[in-house]
């Protein structure tokens, strides 16, 4: 038993150190002695560009998603600090990007803050904590969000 135990474990190991080995191979197809981990001035010509992402987003509070503007009794930010959600539907449905997929919707009456405004889309962010109803949009089928109420 104790046999058969440590075989297998230097089956394994040999696997594992083949597998290493075939990793340190050079440009040219020669085998390196050391598997040196490479920098960015080893991979040949010009160095690689590094580049820092900077969030484009305003302070204040995160941004919830974009909503169709003439379903706000806001339309046109920065003259209103504020909207609410007044749809003659379910919910207002929130999307990731404007015309895009639908996140997530909102009944009537919860509060908005608009953020930017692009064409008739609005990004927003909630203006109450939010809560999900356990319902779902008939019409996007996803859920359907109301603001918390606190006692």
């Amino acid at each position: 038993m104790k046999t058969a135990l440590l075989a297998g474990v230097a089956v394994l190991l040999l696997a594992g150190s083949a597998q290493a080995a075939e990793k340190c191979v050079n440009p040219d197809g020669t085998q390196d002695p050391v598997c040196a981990e490479r920098n960015d001035e080893d991979w040949g010509g010009e160095p690689r560009q590094r580049v820092t992402v900077a969030p484009p987003l305003p302070p204040g509070p995160p941004p919830l998603g974009w909503v169709y503007g003439p379903y706000t009794m806001c339309g046109d930010p920065p003259r209103c600090s504020t909207g609410v959600v007044n749809v003659p539907a379910d919910g207002l449905n929130v999307r990731v990007v404007p015309n895009g997929p639908a996140v997530m919707s909102l009944v009537n009456g919860v509060p908005l803050i608009p953020l930017d405004k692009q064409g008739d889309w609005l990004l927003v962010a909630a203006g109450c904590d939010l809560t999900p109803t356990f319902a779902w949009s008939w019409t996007a089928g996803v859920p359907l969000n109301r603001c918390w109420v606190y006692f």
